[in-house]
């Protein structure tokens, strides 16, 4: 299955959740609708996900974690709560990393060599997680099922970041049009044309705008 329409169908499961704010508009991987947890409630001044029982379920709803799996880490959260806590600021230190390296591409800025840092101290953390496995398609990697260690629990979405970062899917990384707002996708459109996060909002918000603006030059 395509990362976008897993997260289409996680969003399908975790309606009416706040943090399902996320999976609205599916950014193509899950490193960007991870970044977009941030990156869209930014705007508003808001977390989306305000600690470590927030992280797993969002990653048990982007199917990221399996459902036994996130029973595991919440228990091993519950045997030491500081590290969890600690576990939960790394993971939002990764995401605001993550984000500034993919906004700086979208931008045609220089990449942060500290934010690089924290991407591939992360990757190293969560490397022993990995598991080759064979596929239709040929081979992948995925998260041990058997892994109950925090660390485990931010491969996935090492795994997508390294991936999307190091593939020429990169080219269509794309922000939303809409100046004030700061959700990443890719655009898998056949001419490249997609402008915005999502049409029913900014798309239909920068409409009103750009037709007011007409009609205000008129007048």
């Amino acid at each position: 299955m395509r990362e976008g329409n897993a997260m289409q169908a996680a969003y399908a499961r975790t309606k009416g959740k706040r943090y399902a704010e996320t999976f609205r508009c599916p950014g193509g991987a899950l490193c960007l609708d991870f970044c977009n947890s941030g990156q869209g409630a930014r705007a508003r001044r808001e977390e989306w996900i305000t600690g470590f029982a927030d992280l797993i379920d969002w990653l048990e709803a982007a199917g990221a974690v399996s459902k036994a799996q996130a029973a595991k880490l919440r228990a091993a959260a519950a045997r030491s709560p500081q590290t969890a806590q600690q576990f939960w600021a790394r993971a939002i230190e990764l995401r605001e990393a993550l984000a500034r390296v993919l906004l700086a591409r979208t931008e045609g800025r220089a990449t942060a060599s500290e934010d690089l840092r924290v991407i591939d101290a992360e990757y190293g953390r969560t490397a022993p997680f990995a598991r080759l496995s064979s596929t239709a398609d040929g081979f992948a990697w995925s998260l041990d099922p058997a892994a109950s260690a925090l660390d485990a629990a931010l491969r996935p979405v090492v795994e997508s970041a390294v991936g999307l970062l190091t593939s020429s899917r990169l080219a269509r990384l794309r922000r939303c049009g809409n100046s004030t707002c700061y959700w990443l996708f890719l655009d898998e459109t056949k001419n490249c044309s997609r402008r915005w996060c999502e049409m029913a909002s900014c798309g239909n918000l920068m409409k009103v705008r750009r037709h007011r603006a007409k009609q205000h030059r008129s007048a």
